[in-house]
């Protein structure tokens, strides 16, 4: 008995077989074909990337800035490398990079990524804050200067502040009291609110004794935070030292009525003890007079 399957064979001359082959391999070779290196492969040159590679690269720039908040730098790294492969245009994804570099301590692609991003940004003030900060982790203080310099007389920076107050503090390494506290002032000065720079102005003037101008800052800090009660018993334990124990009273009895910390509570207490003890001081010497 014949086997059907065998009746249904159709045997081509060899030359047919050969065309219909070929014709196959062009088919083949047209049609779209997984990339190995990536679903997306490499961007088209000339500075414009099509949507698909614009999302996609979008979508590994979200996972990275993700995995940097979980301070999974090595994830972070991935991701980004990916979103510049696909848009190597955007500087965003460049500086984002260089970020996460820099938080794992690659210093030298750090830098690469930073300079990239400002070669297709020249503008680009986060960048330039980061290569500032990035030289000042590494001790090269005058390159520090000058990035962060450039990074806070930029007038389309929104960020400039932060500049200021790291070039304030890349002086005061260098033991540059005067450029620290100008620096440090003119961030205070673009934000009024902003917190480091009005504490470090603060704790500049405790330290160098020059009273009146700490309390001015901690009183102006506290304009914007009235709710940080250690500012607040600071601000005491200063007026106190000022003998000006009538707003020191008050201070304090804000602070043992409001504050939910115990522990702050308690140093409240403790600080009245001094201002009754100062207190009774200016009595005797009244009367002594």
């Amino acid at each position: 008995m014949s086997n059907p399957v065998e009746k249904s064979k159709i045997f081509l001359p060899k030359k047919v077989f050969f065309i219909l082959s070929t014709l196959g391999l062009v088919v083949y070779g047209c049609a779209p074909q997984p990339n190995p290196q990536g679903v997306y492969g490499n961007p088209p040159a000339g500075g414009e990337v099509n949507n698909a590679y614009q999302k996609g690269a979008e979508f590994f720039n979200k996972l990275g800035l993700a995995a940097m908040a979980e301070a999974n730098y090595a994830k972070a790294i991935a991701n980004f490398v990916r979103a510049t492969e696909l848009n190597p245009y955007d500087p965003v994804y460049w500086k984002n990079l260089g970020e996460a570099y820099m938080a794992a301590k690659f210093y030298s692609k750090a830098q690469k990524a930073f300079l990239q991003a400002l070669k297709l940004k020249p503008d680009y003030g986060e960048a330039m804050l980061d290569l500032g900060l990035l030289y000042k982790a590494q001790g090269d203080y005058n390159r520090a200067i000058y990035w962060l310099s450039k990074a806070a007389n930029l007038d389309t920076f929104e960020n400039r502040y932060i500049a200021y107050y790291e070039l304030a503090k890349v002086y005061k390494e260098l033991g540059n009291d005067e450029a620290y506290v100008e620096n440090l002032q003119r961030a205070v000065d673009l934000l009024p609110s902003f917190k480091e720079g009005l504490l470090a102005l603060a704790n500049y003037y405790l330290k160098k004794g020059d009273l009146a101008n700490a309390e001015k800052y901690l009183k102006l800090y506290l304009s914007f935070y009235p709710n940080d009660y250690n500012i607040r018993l600071k601000l005491a334990s200063l007026l106190i030292e000022e003998n000006k124990l009538t707003e020191a009273k008050k201070l304090l009895k804000t602070i043992i009525e409001k504050s939910p910390n115990p522990q702050i509570v308690d140093q409240a207490y403790k600080l009245v003890n001094k201002l009754l003890i100062k207190e009774a001081q200016n009595k005797l010497k009244k009367e002594e007079q």
